[in-house]
């Protein structure tokens, strides 16, 4: 239905047109046709203009009987003069006898002659003519008027279409006006320039076209820029994992070459060799790892991830357990503050439990331990948070990393429609992360 109604928005309008044409054509012809009746009216009652017409037909016709040397027999010549005349009847009579009308204005007599009409015997205009076979009267009926009036109603007729065809092109070319903006602006388009905004006006099929092609050129820079993202993105891991991959790859090379060639000289410095490059080889092994990891996350759907709901308490509490009994060993110290509202919270467990992974590794990485690690996490206006904050240690500054791990944390982060954001000096490292909440627990649940 609504497709329906918005393909005729345009049909519609266009009909409207055509009815507020028409009727305003209309009501000014019936406005010209009185004016122009009432002034024409005006004018030939208060002038003589008819009654020279009047007195000009009758000369004519005496002249033309004249000149042509008519008899009362020639009507074939008589009828061409009243053709060529116009607005005229003529009546003819002999011995008080019609013996010719225009109009056939005529009756039958009882023996068969043609007798002058009471109504036309009565008038006071009948004029004497000569023919050529005998005088005659004759009476002229005028209807000049009518030319005059015949003149208005036509003028009025060509005035009101001229203004029927005006507003019909006026409408039409706003239209075609637009057509021609919007052929201008896809040629910008086509150039290249997807950042030229196109002009949207009205609400019908061609400001709906407009605006189709203006969320079409959004989402086609909105790509564009995503493919540049990407592509930016992966040209620096690509710069990244080679640099990170080609050092201990060097460095195991060597080594390797060192025990083939028997390059060392004690049995000591072969267990050193052979010590350094199993080290180098876990340490290529640690970076594919990540490397893999990284793809993985980022070429999942938001959709394929399934989530289950927990019980939001119980389960931060096992996963910063894992994590916090990894630093214990590991000789940090830490601090945590827990949330003591019950919640819910959906999640993949398996990636979420990733984010931890590489939030403490990178800690037990970089930390410093002679300082106190800080955790909490709470519920603020239907949203977890969890903040976990590190002073670094002087050494972690000289260490240079691709950044994977929290590449692949916030890509998790936002599949959980969640923010991570990372604030890091010279001295500390902070993570936070928010999580929309589904629901609290109630008290009694």
């Amino acid at each position: 239905m609504s497709k329906l109604f918005l393909w005729g928005k345009l049909k519609l309008k266009l009909i409207l047109c055509l009815i507020f044409s028409f009727t305003f054509s209309l009501v000014l012809f019936l406005l010209l046709q009185t004016t122009g009746e009432d002034i024409l009216e005006r004018y030939l009652t208060k002038t003589s203009f008819i009654e020279k017409q009047e007195q000009l037909a009758i000369s004519e016709f005496e002249k033309y009987v004249s000149e042509k040397n008519l008899s009362l027999k020639d009507h074939d010549k008589i009828a061409q003069w009243i053709r060529e005349t116009k607005y005229v009847n003529i009546y003819i009579y002999t011995d008080n006898k019609l013996i010719y009308a225009t109009d056939g204005y005529t009756t039958t007599t009882e023996n068969g002659g043609l007798s002058v009409d009471p109504n036309l015997k009565s008038t006071p205009q009948l004029l004497n003519i000569q023919f050529s076979d005998a005088r005659a009267q004759i009476y002229l009926e005028y209807f000049f008027e009518y030319k005059y009036y015949h003149m208005v109603t036509i003028l009025g007729v060509a005035i009101s279409f001229l203004f029927f065809i005006f507003i019909m092109l006026f409408f039409i070319n706003k239209k075609t006006s637009y057509i021609g903006t919007l052929e201008n602006e896809i040629k910008i388009l086509e150039g290249g320039d997807l950042t030229y905004t196109i002009t949207i006006k009205g609400n019908d099929e061609l400001s709906s076209l407009a605006h189709s092609i203006n969320e079409m050129r959004k989402s086609f820079i909105e790509r564009l820029d995503n493919e540049n993202q990407a592509r930016f993105a992966n040209s620096e891991l690509v710069t990244a994992m080679s640099h990170d991959l080609r050092t201990p790859l060097t460095a195991l090379v060597g080594y390797l070459d060192i025990i083939e060639f028997k390059k060392y000289q004690t049995d000591e410095a072969f267990n050193k060799y052979i010590h350094n490059s199993r080290e180098k080889a876990y340490q290529i092994k640690h970076l594919s790892d990540k490397l893999f990891e990284y793809f993985t996350v980022f070429n999942t759907e938001d959709n394929n991830l399934d989530f289950e709901r927990f019980d939001g308490n119980q389960l931060m509490e096992q996963l910063l357990d894992e994590q916090l009994l990894v630093l214990e060993n590991n000789g940090f110290h830490f601090v945590l503050e827990p949330c003591n509202i019950p919640f819910h919270l959906d999640v993949h467990l398996i990636s979420f439990r990733r984010v931890f992974d590489n939030i403490f590794s990178n800690i037990i990485k970089y930390a410093d331990k002679s300082k106190t690690i800080k955790i909490n996490y709470e519920i603020k206006d239907g949203l977890l948070f969890i903040d976990i904050e590190n002073d670094i240690k002087k050494e972690a500054h000289e260490v240079s990393s691709t950044g994977i791990g929290m590449k692949t944390c916030k890509k998790i982060i936002e599949q959980h429609k969640g923010q991570i954001t990372v604030t890091s000096n010279k001295e500390t490292y902070s993570v936070h992360i928010s999580l929309t909440l589904r629901r609290l627990i109630n008290a009694r649940d």
